[in-house]
């Protein structure tokens, strides 16, 4: 009976988990055409598109689009929030740009990224890419492409 109680102590243990501070979605706009059926990529297309009237205007929303959710931790909710995003591109060879959103302090908070127009169509695909989440000067977390060194 001891050993069934210690069984199930540790299962409950092993399942609880630490919450994720930082969420990350990317979505890759390739072509102007819309998607014929009713699903997610197509209504992700129709929210990128929206407002765009000539194909110029349509053109320079191609690219990757890339959303950031952060959370917590609590005990530095009253420091601001920088994230940085860098990426390679196909046509950048090794050189490695950089993009840097600032937020006001708070427990949560989102941005996104964009790699689109002239940037997207000149350096072509991100081959790979690194987020850095930092409160203050302190370094939360970080996630990054398998690509990534």
């Amino acid at each position: 009976m001891r050993w069934l109680a210690l069984a199930a102590s540790l299962g409950v243990i092993s399942c609880s988990s630490i919450e994720n501070t930082l969420e990350f979605r990317q979505y890759h706009l390739r072509s102007l055409t819309l998607e014929r059926e009713m699903n997610t990529p197509r209504a992700e297309q129709l929210r990128r598109f929206h407002g765009a009237v000539t194909a110029a205007e349509k053109r320079d929303r191609l690219g990757y689009y890339y959303s950031v959710q952060w959370n917590g931790p609590a005990e530095k909710a009253d420091e601001p929030v920088r994230i940085v995003f860098q990426y390679r591109q196909a046509a950048t060879g090794s050189a490695a740009r950089e993009i840097v959103i600032k937020a006001v302090p708070g427990l949560r908070g989102a941005a996104e990224f964009q790699v689109t127009g002239p940037v997207y169509l000149e350096g072509g695909r991100v081959l790979s890419w690194h987020l850095s989440y930092y409160r203050g000067e302190r370094l939360v977390e970080t996630k990054q492409s398998y690509l990534w060194e």
